[in-house]
């Protein structure tokens, strides 16, 4: 679950850099709000699943 969330993390990066226009400076919304939801959603996921193995190293 871990490579999951880092390859949402990843995706939403990429995201992030494609959703601004150099030549304009304006930004793409529909693209930045969806970047920074699989931002969102794969940093959950690392946590919920480092926190899983901790517990169960314990």
């Amino acid at each position: 679950m871990a490579k999951s969330g880092l390859f949402l993390i990843s995706i939403g990066c990429l995201l992030l850099l494609f959703s601004a226009n150099a030549k304009t400076g304006q930004y793409n919304i529909l693209n930045l709000t969806t970047a920074l939801f699989l931002i969102i959603v794969g940093t959950f996921l690392v946590y919920k699943e480092k926190k899983k193995n901790k517990k169960n190293k314990d």
